[in-house]
């Protein structure tokens, strides 16, 4: 498995157009790279939140 690839379009409408990239741009061990950036900024803020809960 690569870490990072680009898959390409399996859309019916592209057959016969030279190979393109999927939509859904990057990915990480098959995880597209967006959805990797949204978990951490949501990770990042819960963890913001439970550090201020136990400094309190």
């Amino acid at each position: 498995m690569k870490v990072r690839e680009v898959r390409t379009c399996q859309d019916p409408d592209c057959a016969g157009m030279p190979p393109h990239g999927d939509g859904e741009g990057t990915r990480f061990f098959g995880v597209p790279a967006w959805w990797i950036c949204f978990a951490l900024v949501v990770a990042g803020g819960v963890g913001l939140l439970a550090y201020t809960a136990a400094v309190r």
